[in-house]
């Protein structure tokens, strides 16, 4: 029972129990918000101090509680190439949390494993309409992701995925590669048997595996491994394409990259439902490049930083933006605190960022950061503050660049 912590209701005091929404059970802001149908009379059952009371509200009115925020679910797998795992000690509490809750991934996008998903769960998310869910399933063999996640329970991901399709509850798809475990056989077995779930499974993402130095009994992806998973990928993306009329199975940006093939255009992506998993925001941002125009308003001298994967297309956004009022230089930031297998802007560590700035020795208006390296309290993944250094982190829209480098 989710406790209030305000309301504009003067019969509801702060630390009263919401019990129940026309006998309905609520146990978090979920609830409240499915059942909290202004349209129609309602009847709210509250606790206080042990008493219960029932207030009465007419269509049109609205309570207006604001409740505690609930407790998610923490994870229950012991997956070696998991990247929590393998971070050093020392670091902001919230970062060791590994969560694996439903309403976040409803929320937010963060990718479950169901392993800890009752069929109680599978029941509520029906009910309160929770779609669409993300879902790392990485093999659909029982053996080998019983064997990845260190998890029985992780046996059931199909069945799981059916009961899930059965209630209308889409769910988009995640297959992290890992060298010689879950690419090959694994693989084109892993995208058919979801294919099968098409349309409750609705996407399917690849990924490579996000190898740090804390974690080295795990294989990074190379160029020989990357050119092998596009070509395997691709052919199964054309098939889906007239089988689904949409094309289902995605690879990250970082294959193309790594195996030095050119990033597909933007058909490829459809709606880019797997934008969140680092598949097609290269492509958007070729693409939001190329449309510019007008860019000789900028004036001053500016520092770009990202990592090694993004270098070459920061490079590009340069050359649109150079003019004779507009000095710009791009820097690939070495990932030291990770490894140098670390290749992604938003993994950038302000330790390493502040040196590598440092030793270029020249004075500039503002150094432009990548736009999901730091967090709202504007701390790096290394607890770092850029503190002697004038920044501002980069929005995701080139074009809002713009505006704050007139």
């Amino acid at each position: 029972m989710p406790v209030v912590l305000n309301s504009n209701n003067p019969g509801i005091p702060a630390n009263a129990e919401l019990l129940k929404i026309d006998n309905k059970p609520i146990t978090d802001v979920f609830d409240y918000q499915f059942y909290n149908d202004c349209s129609k009379p309602r009847r709210f059952l509250i606790s206080i101090k042990k008493k219960k009371k029932t207030i009465y509200l007419n269509p049109g009115e609205d309570i207006r509680l604001i409740l505690e925020e609930p407790r998610y679910k923490g994870c229950e797998n012991d997956c070696d190439y998991c990247f929590i795992k393998g971070l050093p000690r020392g670091l902001r509490r919230e970062l060791y949390f590994k969560d694996d809750d439903y309403r976040l991934s409803f929320l937010f996008g963060n990718f479950l494993s169901l392993t800890n998903l009752t069929d109680k769960d599978i029941k509520r998310i029906k009910q309160l309409k929770l779609s669409p869910l993300y879902i790392s399933v990485h093999s659909t063999d029982p053996d080998l992701r019983a064997r990845l996640f260190k998890n029985e329970r992780a046996r059931l991901i199909i069945e799981q995925l059916k009961k899930l399709a059965e209630g209308n509850i889409q769910t988009h798809c995640q297959i992290v590669i890992i060298p010689d475990l879950t690419d090959g056989e694994n693989l084109i077995r892993t995208i058919s048997d979801l294919a099968r779930l098409y349309p409750g499974v609705c996407s399917i993402g690849i990924v490579p595996v996000g190898r740090t130095k804390f974690l080295a009994r795990i294989s990074s992806i190379n160029k020989k491994i990357a050119l092998k998973i596009v070509k395997e990928v691709i052919q199964m993306h054309k098939n889906f394409k007239k089988r689904f009329k949409k094309n289902f199975v995605y690879l990250a940006d970082e294959f193309f990259i790594r195996s030095g093939l050119s990033i597909p255009e933007r058909d490829y992506y459809d709606d880019y439902c797997q934008y969140e998993n680092g598949i097609g925001m290269v492509r958007q941002l070729i693409d939001e490049i190329d449309s510019l125009s007008h860019t000789n308003k900028i004036s001053g001298r500016f520092l770009f930083v990202t990592g090694k994967l993004a270098f070459p297309y920061i490079e590009y956004l340069k050359e649109k933006l150079i003019s004779k009022r507009a000095d710009i230089d791009v820097i690939s930031i070495e990932n030291r605190f990770f490894g140098n297998s670390v290749t992604v802007s938003g993994l950038l560590a302000g330790n390493d960022i502040y040196k590598a700035v440092k030793d270029l020795k020249k004075k500039y208006d503002r150094v432009i950061l990548p736009p999901n390296c730091i967090n709202d309290k504007g701390r790096f993944l290394d607890d770092y503050r850029l503190n002697k250094i004038k920044y501002f982190i980069s929005p995701y829209s080139i074009r809002e660049l713009l505006l704050w480098l007139q």
